[in-house]
């Protein structure tokens, strides 16, 4: 099988805007030009409860390169039985809706989730992000720098498996979880960050054309 779920406890404020801590493994850096390969979310209520877990291998396509197997472990064999973006997407959109997107680094993952479901035809009923690499920086966190490794230290999580979408997800909602409980101790505001307005998604269209056609990218 290449996707799993599990189900914990809802909430009893409910999920309307609760959190969806993503993480996406893919075939390089350029969401316009590469593809996921992996995709786990995890639903949080807005109190903190554990929802749901989900994730999956993604199919990027016969022929496409899985890129940096020495990073992400994933080959093309591992990777021929999955579904394609467009087979999960519908899925993805759901566990999204209505949520507050969270990753570590969320432009990045964002951004390929977001053209992924752009060329999926799929939209993401999505508002805002939120960066727990950006938090970290927002709470003065005392470390060296914002990786999940060393946020992941500061906090006391452990990281089982690195670089595995499901793994780095369960240790990006933990360090969600202690940065809210600190920025609630602290005053500091969440740092959310508007990502899907008609203005964000006529300039995601437009760059997939760009990069379709062999133009730079603008």
């Amino acid at each position: 099988m290449t996707t799993t779920e599990s189900r914990g406890r809802r909430g009893a404020r409910g999920s309307q805007r609760g959190y969806a801590v993503l993480d996406v493994e893919t075939t390089g850096l350029d969401p316009y030009r590469d593809r996921v390969i992996q995709v786990a979310i995890r639903q949080v209520s807005a109190d903190g409860t554990a929802e749901s877990e989900w994730e999956t291998l993604v199919n990027p396509g016969a022929g496409v390169d899985p890129g940096p197997v020495e990073v992400h472990g994933l080959t093309s064999a591992d990777l021929a039985g999955a579904p394609t973006y467009k087979e999960v997407a519908a899925m993805i959109a759901e566990r999204l809706a209505g949520r507050v997107f969270v990753a570590h680094n969320a432009p990045f993952d964002w951004a390929f989730v977001a053209v992924e479901s752009d060329r999926a035809g799929v939209r993401l009923e999505v508002l805002e992000w939120l960066c727990t690499m950006r938090f970290a920086k927002a709470l003065a966190l005392d470390v060296p720098d914002k990786s999940l490794a060393t946020i992941a230290a500061y906090y006391a999580v452990e990281q089982v498996k690195a670089h595995d979408a499901g793994d780095d997800t369960r240790v990006a909602t933990e360090i969600l979880l202690r940065e809210l409980a600190d920025a609630d101790r602290t005053g500091v505001t969440r740092p959310l960050v508007e990502c899907n307005s008609a203005r964000h998604r006529v300039k995601r269209t437009a760059r997939r054309w760009f990069s379709r056609l062999g133009l730079p990218l603008r």
